[in-house]
């Protein structure tokens, strides 16, 4: 919906750009900027263990000048064949990390936060949405949002995700050869920072059902045919072609452990709320004749009832929808009423969440201590074969590269019955502990594990180090 030239408000006539005094372009940047603390906010903690052996595989894919074939870093699946889905994010991650550490790879991944808010706003803009309304729908879908936000290769989904719309919409207003080929770049990048360009596929293709659908524009049905085939045939452009298919199918299956990867669960509220919000956004666009929002929206509609971390994309994609649908002129003319109420609120918001990044500052690129025993990990003797509970592999492999794990967050290489096998071990602590653990020097579980407690009591195991998250059991000599 276009936004008006003015609104009526009391006796005068206002215009949005009227709101703060400033022009509409101040008041876009304003809102995209407003994003920065909250982006700042959740790059304080590493919370996700992938990030960690992301950067190690990075790095030795740097030393190497080659994506590793098998499994270096484990002793339970040394020399199975691995295949990498993120090998080009793992490089930039681990470049990242050369230059900055950990607190330069989430300053880095803050900032690709920033852009993908700022591609929903751009989009937003797209739509004719008002700046004002848009940054206050930004802010409470910030709290949605937040989780989702860490520093992995789905960031570039999103990014992708939002581009790819940007693209096919241009295609709607006038075709051309050279938006062909961005969308062929756009997916060659795409899937090999993250093989996930399927999904682009999917949206390409739903775009083209959709646009065979209505008369006006059924000319272009060709264009749409040709992105669907560069689409399709772009991500076929990474080291293991065609099995990429099997590959997505396959890190899929074996990651049914992980909640992200659980189907949507309407009973959990977060959830229901980021579904009903891509709901609400894809009547509003199949009302409005959206072609590429409806394809884009259907299709992540349902990649969510399948996989819940589909619900983020949703999200994204939902924003310019709703933020366009929200500028409606009786809600303008409500803002411009109550515009200093509305200020005041923001900048106070703004100025709270800002003074709480600024007090945690210190913490960005930490791991998280709630999850990760930093100082049990140094305390690990040189060479050992350990024997690890599932989240602090990750956090192991990169800070300790002589040290050869029993699991970590690769799904995809264990499976899930292995993984599966070794935390219902490490929960309960019975069996053969003998057996279960042979081949292991040290043992690193939660204190509280069932396995923790068996050692304790096992002459043949001594408690080494001990943190909050976790313990250290290291193998008697001679036994």
């Amino acid at each position: 919906m276009a936004e008006p030239r003015s609104v009526q408000a009391g006796k005068s006539t206002l215009s949005p750009s009227a709101i703060g005094h400033q022009t509409p372009t101040k008041l876009w940047i304003f809102a995209w900027l407003a994003f920065l603390p909250v982006a700042l906010g959740r790059a304080e903690n590493f919370g996700e263990s992938d990030t960690f052996w992301q950067i190690r595989t990075g790095l030795r894919t740097l030393e190497d000048w080659q994506i590793p074939a098998v499994d270096p870093f484990s002793w339970t699946a040394a020399g199975e064949p691995w295949t990498l889905n993120s090998w080009g994010f793992n490089i930039i991650l681990a470049t990242v990390y050369r230059m900055g550490g950990l607190v330069g790879v989430a300053l880095a991944c803050a900032l690709l936060v920033v852009a993908i808010i700022g591609l929903v706003l751009f989009l937003a803009r797209d739509l004719q949405a008002s700046p004002v309304v848009a940054g206050w729908v930004l802010l409470p879908t910030a709290v949605l949002l937040i989780m989702w936000l860490s520093a992995r290769p789905h960031l570039v989904d999103y990014l992708a995700v939002l581009i790819l719309v940007i693209i096919l919409r241009r295609m709607l207003e006038g075709p051309s050869i050279w938006q062909l080929c961005a969308l062929a770049v756009l997916t060659a990048v795409w899937v090999n920072l993250h093989a996930a360009s399927l999904l682009g596929v999917a949206i390409a293709g739903a775009t083209l059902v959709l646009a065979s659908l209505q008369r006006t524009i059924r000319s272009r049905i060709g264009w749409f045919a040709g992105a669907l085939a560069v689409a399709l045939l772009c991500s076929l452009a990474n080291p293991y072609g065609i099995a990429i298919f099997s590959q997505t199918a396959q890190v899929k299956h074996a990651s049914t452990v992980i909640t992200e990867w659980q189907p949507l669960n309407v009973a959990d509220p977060l959830q229901l709320v980021q579904f009903v919000l891509g709901l609400a956004a894809l009547i509003v666009a199949a009302r409005r004749r959206e072609v590429v929002f409806s394809a884009a929206l259907l299709v992540t509609l349902a990649g969510s009832v399948a996989a819940m971390r589909i619900l983020p994309i949703l999200v994204l994609v939902s924003m310019p929808v709703l933020m366009s649908a929200a500028s409606h002129p009786v809600v303008l003319r409500y803002f411009l009423s109550r515009r200093k109420m509305f200020a005041q609120c923001g900048m106070l918001t703004i100025s709270a969440v800002t003074v709480l990044v600024a007090i945690n500052l210190h913490a960005v690129g930490r791991p998280d201590p709630a999850v990760y025993p930093s100082s049990v990990i140094r305390a690990i003797p040189e060479g050992c074969t350990l024997f690890n509970d599932y989240m602090v592999g990750g956090l192991v492999i990169l800070e300790r590269p002589d040290v050869q794990v029993s699991m970590d967050s690769r799904n995809d290489l264990y499976g899930a019955e292995r993984v599966n096998n070794f935390m219902r071990f490490i929960e309960q602590g019975d069996g053969d502990l003998a057996s279960r653990l042979a081949g292991a020097d040290c043992v690193l579980v939660p204190p509280s594990s069932g396995l923790a407690r068996s050692l304790r009591a096992n002459p043949n195991w001594k408690l080494e180090a001990t943190e909050t998250v976790s313990v250290l059991f290291t193998r008697v000599q001679g036994s």
